[in-house]
């Protein structure tokens, strides 16, 4: 039996936080979210699905939600609200 890597957690996580400060370096969004291991290739990985987009400024990369980011949240909440059972 294989064993499956749901990063929707994690995604939602990352997502959440930029919904509230529009873009942060990866660094501090890595810090906030210490709950969940984060590496470069997780944000790439993101940006590869489209939710975020990654900026080299200075000496890290700047991370900000996309709008399918922002859509793919919310679908993501709902769904998890309708699982749980709350309004």
């Amino acid at each position: 039996m294989r064993a499956i890597d749901d990063s929707s957690p994690k995604y939602a996580a990352v997502l959440r936080i930029l919904q509230i400060y529009k873009q942060l370096p990866e660094s501090d969004v890595a810090r906030m979210l210490h709950d969940f291991y984060l590496i470069t290739d997780d944000f790439r990985e993101m940006e590869d699905q489209g939710l975020l987009t990654l900026s080299f400024i200075g000496d890290e990369y700047i991370l900000a939600p996309t709008l399918l980011g922002k859509l793919w949240l919310e679908q993501y909440q709902s769904e998890s609200s309708e699982t749980t059972g709350e309004k």
